[in-house]
């Protein structure tokens, strides 16, 4: 996507669902166009079988399929895990990771990507 032009770059992360991932995370919500085809280009697919575990530590996950258990709860479509990864201090941040119930797919951005983009687009 990064050799497409900027237009073609904008209208792709819009069809492609990317805006409504963004959406599902609170400090991501309506993020600039600009910032949306950027985040585009991290966002990672993932796949896991029942029974597995999700461990992403520095990460910010959104379920697109299946269903995971964590704490006491089902995490079904558009559910979150991991948005506190912005936290620097590790025992700040939720320990507890979610298992699947049956084929989970997910798109996850990682902290070091994150803060790539906000470099490049400072407030």
């Amino acid at each position: 996507i990064k050799e497409l032009s900027v237009s073609l770059q904008s209208e792709i992360a819009l069809q492609s669902g990317a805006a409504e991932v963004c959406n599902c995370v609170w400090y991501l919500r309506d993020v600039d166009c600009d910032v949306l085809v950027e985040l585009v280009n991290y966002f990672a697919p993932y796949m896991y079988s029942p029974g597995e575990h999700i461990i992403h530590k520095q990460a910010v996950s959104v379920i697109r399929r299946g269903a995971c258990w964590l704490n006491g709860a089902i995490l079904m479509r558009d559910s979150v895990i991991g948005e506190d990864m912005l936290l620097d201090s590790e025992c700040l941040r939720d320990s507890a990771v979610p298992k699947t119930l049956n084929y989970v797919e997910v798109m996850t951005l990682h902290r070091n990507d994150l803060q790539h983009v906000c470099d490049k687009f400072p407030l």
